[in-house]
């Protein structure tokens, strides 16, 4: 009799051990990241590469939080692309402008860019091949910019599924090819930078997270062609400009007028495309304004902005429109 039970005997013994052991499974806990506070950060390097002397450079971006804000969040992002006509600016051109966004709700980041190309001495004398390559290596940085984010979105509390971009003149520009144009269409718009400088998508860094742009801000920026704009490519956009830009155009022409430099597709050019494809547009038109017109304050540009994107996240039904006047398309 004693034989027959001594192996249950045994098993009792084993458990009763077994569960007063720490390492056991019942008694392990999982580790959870501490929630952190976010606060605006600056000079984060997304990556490096050759600019146009051939010297290894950083690539960094700046990063502005709502108030309040932790790694817990789930924050729609924001990238804000600065201008310069692919020569100068700098991120903190866009400071008040990032404030105002993520002071309504967004994570923003602020991005530098490689810059650089010939622009020849006097009017319209600049070298066109070397200004669309500055156009292709921005472009290939801005890329490498949101891979890095999507990476870490965790670790800035971002929400992978609500992303945006926008920017001024070259940055929006950029901002438009971003949502637009994708390594499949590069053989056809751009063979010869694709050869030259490789895919938009490996440059920078070794990241290779996706994304998608769930809206653009458009400010007084423009395609390289409105054919990017298909069924399946439409992004919803809120665009602002003026009729009388001379750097870009508001509708189709030259770059900085030049009849021997790119031929760009402006705001109101992307306003038919996307009504054409039944996607939401608004665009506030300055009528016989120029470049970055004057009336237009961070205040009213990102206002409007953010109302859009908001609505765009909660999935409020837009109308497309067209407005000639300072009135705020927010309803």
């Amino acid at each position: 009799m004693k034989q027959r039970y001594l192996p249950l005997l045994l098993f009792l013994f084993l458990f009763t051990n077994c569960t007063k052991n720490p390492d056991s499974v019942s008694n392990l806990h999982l580790k959870v990241e501490p929630v952190r506070e976010l606060s605006n950060l600056a000079n984060i390097q997304y990556g490096s590469n050759k600019d146009t002397s051939g010297k290894i450079v950083s690539l960094t971006m700046d990063l502005y939080f709502p108030a309040g804000a932790t790694s817990a969040g789930n924050y729609p992002l924001v990238m804000m692309i600065h201008g310069g006509s692919y020569l100068n600016g700098d991120k903190t051109d866009l400071t008040s402008y990032c404030n105002i966004l993520a002071d309504s709700g967004f994570v923003v980041a602020s991005i530098n860019y490689r810059l650089g190309w010939r622009v020849g001495n006097g009017e319209c004398k600049g070298d066109t091949i070397s200004l669309i390559q500055a156009g292709y290596r921005a472009l290939q940085d801005a890329n490498a910019a949101m891979r890095f984010l999507m990476t870490n979105a965790k670790l800035y509390g971002l929400d992978t599924g609500r992303v945006f971009a926008g920017g001024s003149s070259a940055g929006s520009s950029l901002a438009l090819n971003l949502a637009f144009i994708h390594n499949n269409d590069l053989n056809l718009f751009t063979p010869v930078e694709f050869s030259l400088l490789g895919p938009i998508n490996t440059a920078d860094n070794n990241l290779t997270s996706s994304f998608k742009i769930k809206g653009i801000c458009n400010m007084w920026g423009a395609l390289p062609d409105s054919n990017l704009i298909t069924a399946s490519s439409a992004t919803p956009t809120i665009s602002f400009h003026g009729t009388d830009d001379n750097v870009i155009p508001y509708d189709v022409g030259y770059n900085e007028s030049c009849s021997n430099s790119i031929r760009l597709y402006g705001s109101a050019c992307i306003q038919r495309r996307l009504e054409f494809y039944n996607t939401p547009a608004i665009s506030n038109f300055v009528i016989g304004g120029g470049h970055d017109p004057i009336v237009y304050t961070p205040g009213f540009l990102m206002s409007n902005t953010s109302c859009f994107f908001h609505r765009l996240i909660k999935g409020t039904p837009i109308s497309s429109k067209i407005y000639t006047t300072l009135e705020s398309s927010c309803d």
